[in-house]
């Protein structure tokens, strides 16, 4: 495990933009290592203006669904407050700054990878290509651009499969991908061609977990990484957001794939690489490398540093990297997003898909994993985000309060 003492330089100044559970991690770590940490919010933001690492926020409109009616009040914050470095911590955010990347370079150092590294990770079909030159393990997959060539591409690859979009900037028919199995069901699921995608990809769907490698990387080198199987996560079908991940030991396959993507991307800064592992057979297949900050909590729980490493490279700092950048990290730690799993269960239940003994089997299993798991969010020595995230129901009403929207 790496211990990162506060930092012999003076104070920054840091800003995180974008509503995310990521978000607080990070504002914990760099407030323990003699940060200030601001933050712009808005009604999407599980309450990080409450937590203690938090110096001050503004507020500002939601980042979502891709629009920039937040962008004059961030960049008028910045004018007006001026900052040392700045970081997305959520997907919208690295979208967002990645739109007006030159605006907010002129206000601070971006705590992300540079501009073209970002465009390339951000493209799937170029990715995948990336992958099939440097031999990373992925699965067969086609490249569609109309119905025609995606029930042509389905039939050739064969069912069950997997269809996601090829540019990571938007949902496919409210998913981040569809699991297919069989042709009645992806006429269902995709009943027209979505117009915000000019390119999908039909990949042969790989079963099993879903693997993420935490990591920080220095002009190709990589000096940190945690790798974390997901157990559970917040859609029925394994798609979508951990709620249940634990600490593994390193796949070789994946070991090998992501030093190989880090190298070639000459990659500097904080990053979440995707793979999916089947248990049974150990297939193993490239999802996406995402080029922002991503499971911080139990990253950092389990030895790795990034936040620190990530605000130390934008500012051109020494870091102290082990000879084995997977020797460090803790096995075993397991992280849980609690309110997750309860909103799925609660979903579920209502719609009939669960019975109510396997509901209370569930519900059981999740307070369990409640008690003994580092949480996305709660923090004992700063529980108010936590506090805010499960009585939203009872106060999201001042949320919307216009003064909340001002600036």
């Amino acid at each position: 495990m790496i211990v990162e003492h506060r930092s012999q330089l003076s104070s920054l100044r840091a800003l995180l933009v974008g509503d995310a559970r990521m978000a607080f991690p990070v504002a914990k770590a760099l407030s323990q290592a003699g940060h200030k940490v601001f933050a712009g919010v808005s009604t999407s933001s599980n309450y990080l203006e409450w937590s203690r690492h938090v110096t001050a926020s503004f507020r500002h409109s939601p980042l979502e669904p891709g629009t920039d009616e937040a962008l004059p009040v961030i960049l008028g914050w910045l004018d007006r407050n001026g900052v040392d470095v700045i970081q997305p911590v959520s997907e919208a955010g690295s979208r967002f700054i990645t739109r007006h990347r030159a605006a907010f370079e002129a206000r601070g150092r971006l705590i992300m990878p540079e501009a073209d590294t970002v465009e390339t990770c951000m493209n799937k079909t170029r990715m995948f290509e990336i992958c099939e030159a440097l031999g990373v393990a992925l699965a067969p997959y086609r490249r569609v651009r109309d119905m025609e060539s995606l029930f042509a591409a389905a039939t050739a690859i064969g069912y069950p499969l997997i269809v996601k979009p090829a540019v990571v900037d938007a949902e496919l028919f409210g998913r981040k991908a569809l699991i297919i199995e069989n042709e009645a069901q992806l006429a269902a699921a995709v009943p027209h061609w979505p117009e915000i995608h000019p390119e999908l990809i039909v990949q042969t769907y790989v079963t099993g977990p879903r693997h993420s490698v935490i990591f920080s990387a220095d002009r190709g080198r990589l000096l940190g990484a945690v790798e974390i199987k997901a157990a559970r996560t917040h859609e029925y079908d394994g798609t979508g957001y951990t709620t249940y991940g634990v600490t593994v030991e390193p796949t070789p396959l994946v070991r090998e794939g992501v030093e190989r993507l880090v190298a070639h991307l000459d990659y500097s800064s904080t990053g979440c690489a995707q793979f999916i592992v089947c248990p049974t057979t150990g297939a193993v297949t490239f999802m996406e490398l995402n080029p922002r900050v991503s499971l911080g909590r139990i990253s950092e729980c389990a030895g790795l540093p990034h936040s620190v490493w990530g605000l130390k490279l934008a500012t051109d700092q020494p870091i102290a990297a082990p000879a084995d950048p997977w020797a460090v990290y803790r096995r075993g730690v397991r992280y849980v997003w609690t309110k997750g799993d309860l909103t799925l269960l609660g979903k579920q239940f209502k719609r009939g898909q669960v019975a109510p003994g396997e509901a209370l089997r569930r519900l059981t299993q999740i307070g369990v994993d409640a008690v003994q798991c580092t949480h996305a969010i709660f923090d004992p020595l700063d529980p108010l985000p936590a506090l805010g995230t499960y009585g939203n129901i009872l106060i999201k009403h001042w949320r919307r309060h216009p003064e909340y929207q001002a600036a």
